[in-house]
């Protein structure tokens, strides 16, 4: 239970303890009313529990026994150089440690006091031990084990000249991945209820501008988010991958990698904060990582001896022109999804105006497919954006990470230079490697943050082009990978 608010005698805010009628001062508002029930030391601990006691698992968690992983793999050569190979099996992974120590700060061990309506010196000494709601976080006791199916079906061939080829499909499915969800999260339209209103405005708008503060109108009262980490994500990936192996003899190799992919999922890692009421809708789409293509190629190449000549001069020549190696991989990649976020300019409380929850937020809403100018301040046009529809929103007025960064281009290469000594295989090795070699911009990132007039006309595009968003404006690309890194060694061979 927690102390309410009133007005005084001058129409001050003050606290209420609902049990006994007690005033005090307004920055109690909202603090917890010690009645007994769920109270460790004074402290809040309602439901709360030690591993191993009181029935709960000594893990946090249900054990899941032994589990099976059958693999098989097969391999068939149709034609004296062409072999098709075919596999499946089923992998688990290891459970995250990390989540562990977001429970250090759970009550009774961790207190962090919050005042929502003053501050510490408005806190008469008399109410020490005054505690106020506080966030929990635990594991599903389920326990289920993150689990991966994957299958694969290759073609290789060898052709003439010694060009190696393989042609294959690669998928995976994934179950009981990881990720966060609020299990005291204000349910959608909570906000403008009129129970949930603030009790002394006199002039409720039930629009979520007048809500009372979140915490009087959660599911379970005592505390803030709940933060449950689960083990009901899923993802699935599916691939065409190709590649090409070619050695011209002795001095040159030649590879080449390529890969059309998708990976589909809820949560792209166990960090990921999914939407408490219908995840599937709100967070099914490419995840984080996923690229579309990927194309790799490297290479090396043993420069040809230029002198051969048996003169003094020649010897000396020798030493300088002969026995160098250049080597790289050169990599090009589409850009990786990321989802738009936005404001309205003069406006806040978004989350109670468009979902009527604090805890769930609206989207942006895409009338076309996003198009990429491609251009420093226009990566993404804004062409289509427009604000959802107010007291109409579930969170999911778009996609989930349905626009895509800039993608990448980079060229690493190294040139090594070999001085042999009289000793058979002893030599001395110079080495220079460049990553990024030729120095060229990689943006990595744009400004995904839109700003909206209360018109729902968007304003914050960059200066150049007519808004107010400065040189950064929304659409302007922001962020670049590293650039050109030289490194120098020297290894000697003996």
């Amino acid at each position: 239970m927690l102390r309410t608010a009133a007005l005084d005698a001058n129409g001050n805010r003050i606290s209420v303890n609902p049990l006994t009628g007690e005033t005090g001062p307004a920055a109690l508002i909202g603090s917890l009313v010690n009645n007994g029930k769920g109270f460790v030391n004074g402290v809040y601990a309602n439901g709360m529990g030690l591993s191993g006691k009181n029935g709960y698992p000594k893990g946090l968690m249900n054990d899941r026994g032994i589990l099976y992983a059958p693999r098989v793999g097969i391999a068939y050569q149709i034609a004296p150089k062409t072999v098709i190979r075919a596999g499946g099996g089923v992998f688990y992974d290891r459970l995250q440690g990390n989540p562990v120590f977001d429970m250090l700060p759970n009550p009774p061990s961790t207190i962090i006091p919050q005042f929502y309506y003053g501050n510490l010196a408005s806190i008469p000494p008399a109410s020490a031990g005054t505690f106020f709601p506080a966030g929990v976080v635990g594991f599903d006791e389920g326990g289920n084990i993150p689990t991966t199916y994957n299958w694969n079906l290759t073609v290789q061939h060898e052709f003439p000249s010694g060009l190696l080829v393989d042609v294959a499909y690669v998928g995976s499915g994934s179950a009981h991945d990881p990720y966060r969800v609020n299990q005291n999260a204000i349910p959608l339209g909570a906000a403008w209820l009129p129970q949930n209103q603030d009790p002394l405005n006199s002039s409720p708008k039930f629009d979520g501008t007048t809500a009372n503060q979140p915490n009087f109108y959660r599911p379970y009262q005592g505390y803030t988010n709940a933060t449950d980490y689960a083990f009901g994500a899923n993802s699935n990936y599916h691939s065409l991958q190709a590649a090409a192996h070619r050695r011209f003899g002795k001095d040159v190799t030649f590879d080449v990698a390529y890969t059309w992919s998708k990976v589909m999922g809820t949560a792209s890692d166990y960090t990921t904060g999914v939407n408490p009421f219908n995840s599937r809708v709100a967070d099914y789409g490419p995840l984080s990582y996923d690229r579309t293509h990927v194309l790799v190629i490297n290479y090396v190449y043993n420069l040809p001896k230029f002198i051969n000549s048996a003169t003094a001069a020649g010897k000396v020549g020798g030493v300088i022109a002969n026995n160098w190696q250049i080597s790289g991989i050169t990599t090009f990649m589409t850009g990786a999804p990321t989802t738009l976020s936005y404001s309205i300019s003069g406006i806040g409380n978004l989350n109670e105006r468009y979902t009527g929850s604090p805890d769930i937020g609206p989207r942006i809403v895409m009338g076309s497919a996003p198009s990429y100018p491609k251009s420093i301040y226009q990566w993404m046009s804004p062409t289509g954006l427009a604000l959802p529809a107010v007291k109409g929103s579930a969170g999911f007025d778009s996609a989930p990470r349905s626009v895509r960064n800039p993608g990448d281009n980079d060229w690493d290469v190294s040139i090594f230079k070999n001085f042999p000594l009289r000793r058979e295989a002893m030599k001395l090795q110079l080495r220079v490697e460049m990553f990024n070699a030729f120095n060229h911009p990689r943006f990595n990132g744009f400004n995904t943050g839109a700003q909206f007039n209360t018109a729902g006309q968007l304003i914050n595009t960059p200066t150049a082009l007519g808004g107010t968003g400065g040189r950064y404006g929304f659409g302007a690309l922001t962020g670049t990978a590293d650039p050109r890194r030289i490194q120098l060694a020297a290894k000697f061979y003996f």
